[in-house]
């Protein structure tokens, strides 16, 4: 926000004190900002930088993609289409060893970057879970520095009677109701009978799994229907998406002639001076892709990036800021070692079992909708709902300091970590999270598709790790992404074992009568092996899209590239806010937590900013 909490909250009020505003500029025009000065400059317009840019200060937001606000398929929740053809980069996948694969990444391309294109789902992680941050070295970053954020952004509508009636739950107490992310249930609510079959079938599936009422309400596991970050507009009859640049960019409450917004062109590199101090950038046209054509603009207080883990991690290395060799191999002159620049790369890996419906079911539009608003029911299950005779041994094996190690070695020997000392310390964490607070360890989505129900599903806290790197110093080169995923041998335990539970959906009492082939996909019959399963997961499986890691928020001496103040170790006026600062998974999809990391971000940069004065 670059301006103290909380500026945004009410807009209308913050806009009538503050009188008649001139509007945010937004262009695509270099010439408009190329040579000037402004406070700050911030790399990427997506969540973490439009939420970074508030009044007060002039400040610069600099965006690869174009802004995408004439565009239904990113406002008209209803439109999204999956994976999207709009606002997406796209980037290229390669195996464990560099080999490009046929698949890619989907990323947002545009203003509002990845909440343009998401699933738009919205709940809260645990207390447990932000407390790790601070274990890690991190202090003052924790749940009770980081929730009241997640309160002051939101801006929660409550379920009518007909929306709970039809599977909507909310619990008050876990959500805010003066900011300015909306978040509530769609208008017509969906597939209202399917997911009441399905709160009934998820604790045969899964022993133990509890239906709940708000998923923001848990201290593990929970079933339950989740709020979107969406909104109905009754003067078009559409759900809207309320993507970060529809709540705190475009919105009429929020224009301030403070604020410019620079599209489609693609930062190549930090200019560092005296110091190694961050005074500025350097950028690009993206459409013309002609890394020749070169601009440069200037901060006085900080340069902060803010792209996404896809993207930072690449920045900084074109900087001269990262691993020796990496930077060698790419013909960049190296300016600060920090070899945990691209490491420690993680996401969830994701497919779906299906069961075909029978014909005289399919146009039963309370089973199956057609529409593309995702996971109507969602189910945090963790080891004991996956393995409820041998919970204990599973824990037993992932505690052992044995394999603690040898998990840790694997990392440093894959390039996934910079040394065993901090990929122990990462790990650690995050078993001590899935052992001791019995944290989910996968998610379970309820789903409906033509001709077929379907469970997508994916391992939460996956213990396997990958890295991403620069193959050249051409800003317009696509990274090396390198995700490993189900590299570890619990992320396959989880991965085979919820494939096979969630076909137990199909058969379950309530919804079997539903069902004519429960073993539709994958063509895995009830002898398949693990190892049958484990082949069609890896073959299959794509990332969630909750990128994280790459620029991790540690101690140096264990792979770390921001400090808890979110600078970039060596250098000065140089920050990360983004997800990549977060060292391991969360159990909730990314934006409630990337929304507070990045209202924190803003009050610790104004601070230590005045501070270095």
């Amino acid at each position: 926000m670059l301006l103290p909490l909380p500026w945004f909250v009410g807009g209308g009020v913050i806009a009538a004190l503050a009188g008649p505003t001139r509007a945010t500029i937004i262009t695509d025009q270099a010439a408009a900002v190329s040579g000037k000065i402004f406070d700050y400059v911030i790399v990427g317009a997506g969540l973490s930088g439009i939420t970074l840019s508030g009044r007060g200060h002039s400040v610069l937001i600099i965006e690869a993609g174009p802004d995408g606000s004439w565009n239904p398929a990113v406002f008209n929740a209803d439109s999204r289409v999956y994976p999207a053809t709009y606002c997406n980069w796209n980037y290229p996948v390669h195996n464990n060893d560099g080999v490009k694969l046929n698949k890619t990444i989907d990323a947002g391309a545009c203003i509002g970057g990845s909440t343009s294109i998401n699933g738009m789902v919205w709940y809260r992680p645990t207390e447990a879970e932000l407390d790790r941050l601070e274990h890690l070295g991190n202090p003052g970053w924790n749940w009770g520095t980081l929730e009241p954020y997640m309160e002051a952004i939101e801006r929660n509508i409550p379920p009518t009677d007909e929306q709970i009636a039809q599977g909507a739950g909310l619990d008050p107490a876990v959500h805010g109701y003066h900011g300015v992310v909306n978040t509530s249930f769609p208008t017509p609510m969906r597939i209202p009978r399917a997911v009441r079959l399905y709160k009934e079938a998820l604790p045969h599936a899964f022993p133990g799994l509890s239906i709940s009422n708000d998923l923001s309400n848990r201290s593990s596991v929970v079933s339950a229907s989740t709020s979107w970050t969406i909104w109905y507009d009754a003067a078009t009859g559409l759900m809207k998406r309320s993507s970060a640049a529809d709540a705190l960019l475009w919105a009429p409450s929020q224009q301030r002639s403070s604020l410019t917004v620079l599209a489609n062109h693609t930062v190549d590199k930090v200019n560092f001076g005296q110091g190694l101090r961050a005074d500025g950038v350097r950028f690009s046209p993206t459409l013309s892709r002609n890394a020749e054509e070169q601009f440069n603009v200037r901060a006085v207080k900080s340069v902060i990036l803010a792209a996404g883990t896809l993207a930072t991690a690449p920045i900084l290395e074109r900087s001269g800021v990262g691993k020796a060799n990496v930077l060698s191999a790419a013909k960049v002159k190296q300016v600060v070692d920090l070899p945990g620049v691209g490491a420690n790369l993680n996401d969830q890996p994701g497919t779906a079992t299906s069961a075909l419906i029978k014909k005289e079911y399919r146009n039963d539009t309370s089973l199956i909708d057609g529409r593309t608003l995702f996971a109507p029911e969602i189910s945090l299950v963790n080891i004991e709902n996956i393995w409820p005779a041998g919970s204990s041994a599973i824990s037993q094996t992932l505690a052992s300091p044995a394999s603690l190690l040898s998990r840790a070695a694997s990392l440093v020997e894959a390039g996934a970590a910079v040394n065993v000392e901090g990929a122990t310390m990462i790990l650690n964490s995050t078993i001590h999270l899935i052992v001791q607070s019995r944290q989910p360890v996968a998610e379970v989505i309820a789903e409906s598709y033509p001709s077929v129900l379907s469970a997508p599903f994916w391992p939460l806290m996956p213990l396997s790790r990958g890295h991403i790197h620069i193959s050249s110093a051409n800003p317009f080169d696509f990274p090396i992404i390198v995700p490993r995923f189900l590299t570890d041998s619990f992320d396959q335990q989880v991965a085979v074992t919820v494939a096979r539970r969630s076909r137990d959906l199909w058969t379950s009492p309530s919804l079997a009568h539903l069902v004519a082939d429960a073993y539709h996909d994958p063509r895995i019959g009830p002898n398949g092996t693990d190892a049958d399963y484990l082949a069609w997961f890896q073959g299959k499986a794509g990332g969630a899209g909750h990128w994280i890691g790459a620029t991790a928020m540690l101690p140096r001496e264990l792979g770390g590239v921001v400090d808890p103040l979110l600078r970039v170790y060596g250098t000065k006026n140089l920050r990360v806010v983004d997800a990549g600062v977060l060292p391991f998974q969360v159990t909730s999809h990314m934006m409630s937590t990337l929304y507070a990391v990045a209202q924190r971000a803003a009050d610790l940069i104004l601070q230590d900013c005045e501070e270095s004065l």
